[in-house]
């Protein structure tokens, strides 16, 4: 089951000739003699690198006017490609950045040494588990990024293309607006209001997101309103995760658990099916890949330069047992999320070699699609199929 991996970094295969066979089926020159080349279609991720496509962003963004309630996160559909890669497609240049096909070929051929065929995973693969259901993603920016590769992903069972607040009740909607937030200790102190939002698809179907930093969030507000305004919300699905808002070593990461642990108990057959996704690896040039630890003793909060780029984990760091237990936020949050029997989608191992793949050289939290998005949504779809939702 994927969501019990173990796999070890020393299973990953590093398959140069493979990624090259792979990328030089996809392009194809269109005057081949070669018939079934030429009839075989692009691996759909593979496509995603080599031909970035603007459509569906801008019209989702069509009727975005400046009075609409949800704001900037009104639109924005299939927009997780950076500036620069699209300016490159139009210009008709190849992309050597972030997630270029090179890498992305890559990585497709090393994911077959976990026995993942990310290539063979269709929209309807996920759609029809979640079909009739709302599937909700509720955490902070990296969930959003992730939402926003599913949404994509989802895009063909699209009933429009512009975003819908998740429920028919203002105030609901209001709680479920993420405010500004200031740490002053954080790279990143600022933060605009975030409105929730839903992608609508067939058959009653409907992706949303909720932005939260906090574990206590996922609670109060947002799984409360959930249950009290949202129509048979037993019966959808919550992939939750919040970690990388505090520290490496904050104790109140481990109360905010006890928060939520007591607000499952207490109204668990009235939730969402509820999983728990980890907080993936980090690859800063700091200790274990780390970005900022709480009492201002390393990282980019001890005052020195900012970081230059992403790296590799050391075999050092490989073989320590912070990193075998899958890194701090995990070790407590597993723990927490397993007294309330909550499921565990652990994706931090096959993460952890995707250094190369994060969205830009000194971001080295998030990252660049097609890539890790993509392969979390195939475990978690894998997951799903496994799983006797409500009904």
């Amino acid at each position: 089951m994927h969501q019990e991996m173990s796999l070890r970094l020393g299973r990953l295969c590093i398959c140069l000739p493979l990624a090259g066979l792979l990328l030089n089926l996809a392009r194809a020159d269109i005057g081949s003699t070669n018939t079934a080349s030429f009839l075989q279609p692009m691996p759909w991720i593979l496509e995603m690198s080599v031909n970035p496509n603007r459509t569906l962003r801008d019209e989702s963004c069509a009727h975005c006017e400046s009075s609409n309630p949800l704001g900037a996160m009104c639109c924005g559909m299939c927009a997780f490609w950076e500036n620069p890669r699209t300016q490159a497609a139009i210009e008709g240049k190849q992309w050597d950045g972030p997630c270029n096909e090179r890498l992305v070929g890559q990585l497709l051929a090393d994911l077959k040494g976990w026995g993942v065929e990310l290539e063979s995973l269709k929209p309807s693969d996920l759609f029809d588990v979640i079909r009739g259901r709302t599937l909700w993603f509720i955490g902070d920016s990296q969930t959003q990024y992730w939402h926003l590769a599913v949404e994509c992903f989802l895009s063909p069972y699209r009933v429009r293309a512009a975003r819908t607040a998740p429920t028919k009740n203002s105030a609901s909607n209001l709680w479920l607006v993420k405010f500004d937030e200031w740490q002053k200790l954080k790279g990143s102190p600022h933060a605009p209001p975030k409105a929730s939002v839903c992608l609508e698809l067939q058959d009653d179907t409907r992706v949303c997101f909720v932005r939260v930093h906090l574990v206590e969030e996922i609670a109060h507000p947002v799984l409360r309103v959930i249950k009290r305004d949202v129509p048979n919300a037993r019966r959808d699905i919550a992939v939750i995760n919040a970690g990388l808002h505090y520290g490496i070593g904050d104790p109140k990461y481990e109360q905010g658990f006890d928060f939520l642990k007591t607000f499952i108990r207490e109204h668990k057959e009235e939730l969402p099916h509820i999983i728990w996704k980890d907080t993936s690896p980090q690859h800063f040039e700091y200790e274990n890949g780390y970005y900022w630890w709480v009492d201002n003793s390393k990282g980019k909060t001890a005052g020195g330069p900012p970081p230059e780029k992403c790296r590799p984990f050391t075999d050092e760091e490989l073989e320590n047992e912070d990193i075998k237990a899958r890194g701090w936020y995990n070790t407590v949050a597993f723990q927490h999320m397993q007294e309330v029997d909550v499921p565990l989608l652990d994706a931090f191992h096959i993460t952890l070699p995707m250094w190369q793949m994060h969205m830009k050289d000194k971001d080295c939290s998030h990252f660049c699609s097609p890539g890790a998005y993509e392969v979390w949504t195939y475990l978690l779809t894998d997951m799903l199929k496994a799983t006797e939702l409500r009904e």
